[in-house]
């Protein structure tokens, strides 16, 4: 029966705490470190084989040219430590309910009384918490009786919680982006040229606009080099197009061609399904070498169909980071790129 209850029952609470009293967005302490960092946090020693064995599968690889870099760089902290996962971006609690040590105690005033007695209730589950003590910052806990009943939680709804993860970095991101400041005035400008929206940093600036009339646009930022592109072609069914690869590839290829300088590899390429603004779109992953130095690097991109005005976008994310990680510089620039749309949101 315990365990019909354990798998049968999932409590997922989102909980807006300003654990140090400070405005949300203006608060003076804001979360240290990258979107990739990761606290885990134990409540109880025997947890970390668990812990380990769960990392391995939801801390996905990504391959940018020929190097893989993790989503996640996690740091483990056993009992007696947990305060030091207040520094972090995003943090994980795995707890052991009742073991009366100061994780547990720390998880539990992370939350309502409620929000608790309905996760010991329930045997266990996931609880989110946005804000605990700092501003940009993600606690999930995942709490259960016994061990085998939290690895039973973890094993199930390890892409939920890879998930909860990365769906709070992009909104943390656009949030710290909004608060920094955006472009409004480029942001006007392409609305009003193009009828396209695109929530711009203010650190983007605008390199190239139509290069000897090609229909496309590149925003760069430097410290190391970002570019976000978009190109655009009209055609009467921008939504059938996207099953013909070859075009895609063919328009990617002219992207490279007109705004970088580069050629694209196609051994490199992975494809995956998209959406943007609730439109079906296409995604490819690749490598790129520029043509007019000795260097290259990784790209994504996005082909992004716009019936009711019969154009089809190819939006593409680039960065030249030699001997750098790239997943958090993909992470922010995809977080910018996922606010396209060709209807501009109301206020």
């Amino acid at each position: 029966m315990l365990m019909r209850l354990l798998t049968g029952f999932l409590l997922i609470v989102c909980l807006w705490l300003t654990g140090c009293g400070f405005d949300s967005e203006k608060g003076i302490l804001m979360a240290a470190g990258s979107y990739g960092d990761l606290a885990v946090v134990l409540s109880d020693e025997s947890l970390r084989p668990l812990a380990g064995r769960f990392l391995s599968e939801m801390n996905l690889e990504k391959t940018f040219v020929i190097k893989p870099e993790t989503l996640f760089k996690p740091d483990f902290y056993g009992p007696g430590k947990w305060e030091l996962s207040k520094g972090y971006k995003n943090a994980l609690f795995l707890v052991r309910i009742g073991d009366g040590g100061d994780a547990e105690k720390a998880a539990r005033k992370l939350m309502s009384s409620e929000a608790w007695e309905r996760l010991t209730a329930g045997g266990g589950g996931i609880v989110k918490v946005i804000d605990p003590w700092s501003t940009y910052q993600l606690v999930v806990v995942v709490a259960s009786r016994d061990r085998n009943s939290l690895g039973s939680i973890l094993n199930k709804n390890t892409e939920k919680i890879r998930n909860l993860f990365e769906d709070s970095n992009r909104e943390r991101i656009l949030r710290r982006n909004r608060y920094d400041g955006l472009n409004t005035a480029q942001m006007d400008a392409y609305w009003d040229r193009y009828g396209i929206f695109l929530e711009i940093p203010a650190e983007y600036l605008q390199n190239q606009l139509e290069p000897d009339g090609y229909p496309g646009l590149e925003l760069m930022r430097k410290g190391p080099s970002r570019g976000i592109s978009l190109a655009w072609l009209r055609l009467d069914d921008p939504a059938a197009v996207l099953g013909n690869r070859d075009s895609l590839v063919e328009m990617r290829r002219l992207m490279g061609e007109k705004l970088h300088g580069e050629e694209i590899i196609p051994s490199s390429f992975v494809w995956s399904p998209a959406e943007f603004q609730g439109v079906e779109s296409v995604k490819l992953e690749g490598a790129w070498t520029s043509t007019t130095f000795s260097g290259g690097g990784a790209f994504w991109c996005y082909f992004i169909p716009d019936p009711d005005r019969g154009r089809l976008f190819c939006l593409d994310l680039l960065v030249y980071a030699p001997g750098m990680d790239k997943i958090n510089f993909f992470r922010r620039m995809d977080a910018v790129a996922s606010t396209f749309s060709t209807r501009r949101p109301q206020p």
